[in-house]
Parts: structure tokens; C-alpha cells; sequence
């Protein structure tokens, strides 16, 4: 598998069976997200979209053939510590639906580097699209009490 094959990517996060991340980015812009991935993450709403940025071709680079060993399987780490999280990634497109999944603990070693790297750069290449669509619906709402800003989770690692 290579990056050029790939034109759909998911990634999706349960903390305590609370999905807590949800991202969907194709080749031909869709894009869906919800919430931050941080384990106390309470927002609901997800977001649909066109994505006018490239954000997918920002995206695709983090899909190496070094995750290939890791694909059509899933892990279960042993001991873990702190609330149960389960990552889940998917890649299709030309002839690929493949992906894996990493069940491990808040406090305890996750899943491999290029998985992280992956997800963190799936957050942080959404994050402007999803703060906006956030203010929109806020706005449509009337509500725009501003909110305090949290710190974002990605920078800590």
C-alpha cells in the first residue's frame, strides 16, 4: 500500500466507550469531524463538509508504507492503565480497504509513533475548518458568548 492509492481516511477515537474524535477526509474533499480527541471530550456535534484547502493531500504524506505491518490487524495491549481508549484507523481507495485498530490505556504506552503522528496531523490540518463550523452553529444558535479557549491536546506530545 502507498499514499498516492489511498482516497479516503478515517480515524476514529473511544475513550471509556465515549467516541471523543471522529474524522473522515477523501480525495475529493468531504470532510466530517467531531470533537478533539482529548479523553474528556463532551462535544456531539458532528460536522459535514466541503473541504475547499487540499486538507486530504496535507493529510496523505503521514500514510506510510512502514504502517503496512500494522494493517488488517488489530492490538490489544496488555496492563493497561487509566481508561480503556480504542483508535481506529481505515484507509480505502483503489482497490484498498484496509486498516487497523489499537485498544490500549489513557496512562499506559499507545499505539505506535506513525499512528500518532497521523492523528495529531488529522486534528491539527482540521481544526480551522472545525472551529469555524463550530462558530457557525453557534452563531445560527445566537449564542455568541465567547468561550474559554482550551489548550490544544496535540501540543503536549
Amino acid at each position: 500500500m502507498t499514499s498516492e492509492n489511498i482516497e479516503n481516511i478515517l480515524i476514529r477515537l473511544h475513550v471509556d466507550q465515549r467516541e471523543v474524535l471522529f474524522i473522515i477526509l477523501d480525495k475529493d474533499g468531504l470532510i466530517n469531524r467531531k470533537g478533539d480527541g482529548t479523553p474528556d471530550c463532551n462535544e456531539n456535534d458532528l460536522y459535514i463538509g466541503i473541504d475547499k484547502e487540499g486538507l486530504f493531500n496535507q493529510l496523505r504524506p503521514y500514510i506510510t508504507e512502514d504502517m503496512n505491518e500494522f494493517l488488517q490487524k488489530s492490538y490489544d495491549a496488555p496492563n493497561k492503565k487509566g481508561r480503556t481508549c480504542d483508535l481506529k484507523i481505515l484507509l480505502a481507495g483503489n482497490g484498498i480497504e484496509t486498516g487497523t485498530q489499537f485498544l490500549y490505556g489513557e496512562l499506559s504506552q499507545g499505539p505506535p509513533k506513525l499512528f500518532v503522528d497521523l492523528c495529531i496531523k488529522a486534528v491539527t490540518v482540521t481544526e480551522k475548518w472545525f472551529q469555524e463550523q463550530k462558530k457557525m452553529t453557534s452563531a445560527a444558535k445566537g449564542n455568541n458568548a465567547p468561550k474559554q479557549e482550551k489548550k490544544p491536546w496535540w501540543k503536549f506530545w
